[in-house]
């Protein structure tokens, strides 16, 4: 190849070198001025060539008459070298010197084998060269040369014979040029290309190039294969790739192609099915982005789309199937929900009808009790009045029981009305109404102000009365006691806790604390149904928040809880 020119001066040196110096046939006659040129400089080459300065080297280049002299040191990017017929250097230009390092002094008088590698040199390159330029008139060629200091640089070469007016050949020119940047830029780019064509094959990845003005497609290997147009690289008329689309498909893809305008920040998706030859449909998924080949325009229609495609059929398939099954579960879980709401307000009606029917006949059961102790009048020995005592005892735990159900039920059936609560001012109510029962108690009550939250004013009492009794209950054991009620903060919301220092309980058991008539002591130590946990989790349940506890035995106990209805 024939290395490029940068302007007009030096494509006409090197036209000049070649019809000068190279004898081709069918070069025109030149005018007088020209010849006369060119005799002078042929006549300078040749003395060069043949002699020799007082020192027994050659003379430096620098004795070419002016005018030429100026026009080849003006080509910065070429090294001039002339040598004899036995390749022996005899002139050498300044850009030789700044390319391989060598000045005039050290080069003038060696053979250009010096600028070869090792390699070329065991391969008798360096004299193949000038022997095929004197066959052909002039030799082009690609190679690596060394300079002084070991680099290797890859150079664009041009050699050609000089000939004298006998047209005896006399020496040889050579023109080169550091090509080591572009060498460089070019490895990068072909191993840029066979990295993106390995990930194309490995992920069945397939690139594409739509020059928008021409209407061409250039496709990859991989993309000509998903798009049923063979299956090597090529380019493709826009129209030919329209036409694999299948034909439902092909009107939106072509309108969406044509809608793309520049900036184009993100990459569109495009699904679309192609007709394979067996009468099956391909899936694939195109990603598209848009171009301008002119940086200094930002907006308006593209010069390219630059894309790629992928297989998507195998996705497509199981997003049918998934979103079948999706269907199928969706239906089967909203029927068993169905069917658990109908259940569920069966059970609720149920126990709201049980408990108000199992009312009376404990009434009754406790009635006649009292009444037989009364007309007994003191006739009932002391066993007989134990076993009434126990009827009594028993109709009255029932009819607790049959309450805390009531509770139940109601806290779950009871529409929730939200609003602003102050959760102080709850906690001191269900404070002042347990000291009034039992006054003669030491507990130190402490409450913090302003525990402002959202919620059912009612149920959110109702939870706090039955934490405040809880505490109550378990620490009536110790001559003193204190109650403390706080918010804290647990993760990035606000946690409410009642802290007492009573019984406590051990950690292990701690899963049964909120459920319904489970019990950690017995009911000789601490009376109750165990309800009144299993009321306040229902009841923070509601609020769409969680209830916990933590405690060790003898050391109180601190139930949190937190609410999604924040003010």
């Amino acid at each position: 190849m024939e290395p490029p020119a940068k302007n007009s001066r030096t494509r006409r040196l090197r036209s000049w070198f070649s019809s000068r110096f190279s004898r081709y046939s069918a070069v025109p006659a030149q005018p007088a001025e020209a010849q006369a040129a060119s005799r002078q400089l042929r006549g300078w080459f040749s003395s060069r060539l043949s002699d020799k300065s007082k020192s027994g080297h050659h003379r430096s280049f620098r004795g070419v008459p002016d005018f030429f002299r100026l026009a080849v040191e003006s080509l910065n990017e070429y090294a001039l070298i002339t040598m004899d017929k036995d390749r022996v250097i005899s002139s050498w230009s300044g850009p030789a010197a700044a390319m391989f390092g060598y000045s005039e002094a050290e080069i003038i008088g060696q053979n250009i084998t010096l600028l070869f590698t090792p390699e070329d040199v065991a391969k008798g390159i360096d004299k193949q060269e000038f022997v095929e330029a004197l066959e052909k008139g002039r030799q082009d060629d690609e190679r690596w040369h060394v300079c002084k200091d070991g680099r290797h640089l890859w150079c664009y070469g041009l050699s050609f014979p000089l000939k004298d007016e006998n047209d005896e050949v006399r020496g040889f020119v050579k023109l080169i040029r550091d090509d080591t940047t572009r060498k460089k830029k070019d490895e990068l780019l072909r191993d840029s290309e066979e990295r993106l064509r390995l990930a194309g094959d490995s992920t069945g990845l397939g690139t594409w190039d739509y020059d928008v003005a021409k209407k061409t497609m250039t496709i990859s290997k991989r993309a000509a294969e998903l798009f049923e147009l063979g299956d090597d690289s090529k380019s493709v008329p826009f129209a030919r790739f329209l036409g694999v689309i299948h034909p439902q498909d092909r009107p939106s893809i072509a309108e969406k192609f044509e809608r793309f305008q520049v900036p184009s920040p993100i990459d569109e998706d495009i699904e679309f099915r192609i007709p394979k030859r067996n009468g099956s449909v391909r899936w694939v998924l195109v990603k598209a982005r848009a171009f301008v080949d002119d940086p200094g325009r930002q907006l308006g229609e593209p010069d390219r789309l630059i894309g790629t495609v992928f297989d998507i059929t195998e996705r497509r398939r199981q997003r049918i199937e998934a979103e079948g099954v999706k269907d199928e579960l969706e239906s089967k879980v909203k029927d068993r929900t169905t069917r658990l709401i109908e259940v569920n307000k069966e059970l609720e009606t149920f126990a709201y009808s049980a408990s108000h029917d199992l009312r009376a006949p404990l009434r009754k059961i406790a009635a006649f009790s009292d009444a037989i102790i009364k007309s007994a009048g003191g006739k009932l020995n002391t066993e007989e009045e134990g076993y009434l005592d126990t009827i009594r005892d028993a109709a009255a735990k029932m009819q607790g029981l049959i309450d805390d159900q009531l509770k139940l039920a109601w806290v779950t059936r009871k529409p929730l009305v939200e609003a602003e609560c102050d959760l102080s001012d709850l906690a001191r109510e269900a404070a002042e109404e347990l000291k009034k029962a039992e006054p003669e108690r030491k507990v130190e009550f402490v409450i913090a102000a302003e525990a402002r939250t959202r919620g059912d004013r009612e149920l959110l009492a109702l939870a706090l009365r039955n934490l405040f009794g809880n505490a109550w209950k378990f620490t009536g054991k110790h001559p003193a006691a204190r109650i403390e009620f706080g918010v804290t903060t647990v993760g990035d919301r606000p946690a409410y806790f009642l802290r007492d220092d009573g019984a406590g309980f051990d950690m292990e058991f701690a899963n049964k604390l909120f459920g319904t008539f489970q019990r950690l002591h017995s009911e000789e130590e601490f009376p109750g149904t165990g309800v009144g946990l299993g009321l306040v989790e229902r009841i923070i349940r509601r609020h769409r928040g969680r209830a916990w506890a933590e405690g060790a035995v003898e050391k109180g106990a601190t139930f949190y809880f937190t609410l999604d209805t924040e003010a």
